[in-house]
């Protein structure tokens, strides 16, 4: 059997199964990939279980790799790094992990003739730790990376890693944003001509059990004739759930009935349930915590309207929202913040509403008008259903194949 030209594997020192919007898009490509990926992560199962990081993080199963498919062949090693600055000599380490691991599979590469592509998560750190094997091997070592757009914008904050960023951007031989408001954000960091735009997917067979899942859940906890109001994500500032429990205490006289679903965890989680309290709609409310995988699918399919307007809080932004095409996939309209990528999620008028989430007259008159009007949720339900089947997982594969190839083939990206 002939050996192929080149070889692929993803440098992510965060991936499954720890959960996050990055690492899914992470999985759901290279698991599709035309051929077997070896991952470079980190080592989540021989690391301390109560550190705060990785608080999230499940046992693993009997212990195997919660990673199973065929076409992954994980190497999990001590690389995570939670500030990505140099300055420290435990985060220089994890750097030069990742450099050896890679460095490993370009000496087997170079005695075969073969191209090592690596695929990057981030362009700091995963990108930094190649800068060296780049400048040594040059085009034996193809560089694809990934950008989501807080990052860039937390590393615009540090001299440092602005600086690295940018070395690691000259580096790079393809960047993939996931979205145009990240291509903008990239302006002047990189050179353009290396920039392409392919936005996450969604896994729509995943939700097809959605609903009925959804009514179960309603009977089982007694909601059957509420009007559910959902924001499923990470409870930090950024996510907006504030917005929506401000929305709730005004809505609350006009829709008995109604009933706000927050799920996730964050830091946010206690200040949200105190104020729930001091507004009086503890009862209104309910915080089911971090969801597993079928209990995701039941919130989805319970909602009436799914609302996260996402705000810009510092650095940090919602550079897409893949959340918004998993619930357009169980066809619910949306209320989306005008802030990062989530109008590319999210078209005004069509699937949903974009509005300004520090605004919270606009978040409570958003949420309201998908509350009173069903056949307008309905309206805008299907029109999310049809969005998220442009954004299938194999369509976002086949696009990221086809940016891939033409790097290997010599021909421009295009934007």
């Amino acid at each position: 059997m002939t050996e192929p030209r080149t070889v692929d594997i993803l440098l992510s020192q965060r991936f499954l199964p720890e959960p996050g919007g990055s690492i899914r898009w992470m999985y759901e490509v290279y698991s599709r990939w035309p051929q077997p990926v070896e991952v470079i992560t980190h080592d989540y199962y021989n690391y301390p279980p109560n550190t705060p990081e990785f608080a999230q993080v499940p046992a693993p199963p009997n212990g195997r790799d919660h990673v199973t498919d065929d076409r992954l062949l994980m190497d999990r090693r001590d690389i995570f790094i939670n500030d990505w600055g140099l300055e420290s000599p435990h985060r220089l380490r994890r750097v030069l992990r990742m450099t050896a691991a890679v460095r490993e599979r370009l000496r087997r590469c170079a005695r075969s003739g073969q191209t090592l592509r690596v695929h990057c998560t981030h362009a700091v750190p995963e990108v930094v730790s190649l800068l060296p094997l780049k400048w040594l091997y040059g085009k034996r070592l193809q560089i694809i990376s990934y950008a989501h757009g807080e990052e860039v914008t937390a590393c615009c904050a540090s001299r440092q890693l602005k600086f690295l960023m940018r070395r690691a951007n000259a580096a790079v031989d393809l960047m993939i944003a996931n979205s145009r408001y990240t291509t903008t954000v990239l302006d002047g960091h990189i050179d353009p001509s290396k920039v392409s735009v392919v936005n996450p997917g969604v896994r729509l067979d995943e939700f097809e059990p959605a609903n009925e899942l959804g009514r179960h859940w309603r009977q089982a906890n007694g909601f059957g004739d509420r009007v559910i109001v959902l924001t499923l994500g990470r409870m930090d500032p950024r996510k907006n759930h504030a917005a929506v429990i401000e929305a709730v205490a005004q809505l609350a006289d006009r829709f008995p009935n109604l009933l706000y679903v927050a799920a996730g965890q964050g830091r946010e989680q206690s200040r949200l349930k105190a104020r729930a309290d001091q507004l009086g709609i503890a009862d209104r409310i309910v915080f089911p915590g971090s969801v597993d995988g079928p209990t995701k699918l039941a919130l989805f399919g319970a909602c009436d309207v799914f609302a996260m307007p996402a705000i810009r809080d510092g650095t940090d932004v919602e550079g897409f929202g893949m959340v918004f095409l998993e619930a357009g996939a169980c066809g619910k309209p949306c209320v989306a913040g005008c802030e990062g990528g989530q109008a590319e999620a999210v078209i005004d008028g069509h699937n949903g509403s974009v509005i300004d989430g520090t605004d919270r007259r606009a978040v409570t008159s958003a949420i309201e008008r998908l509350l009173r009007n069903p056949a307008e949720r309905d309206r805008m339900g299907r029109a999310g259903l049809a969005k998220a089947a442009e954004h299938d997982w194999p369509k976002v594969v086949q696009r990221t194949v086809e940016l891939v190839e033409k790097l290997e083939e010599g021909q421009a990206v295009t934007p």
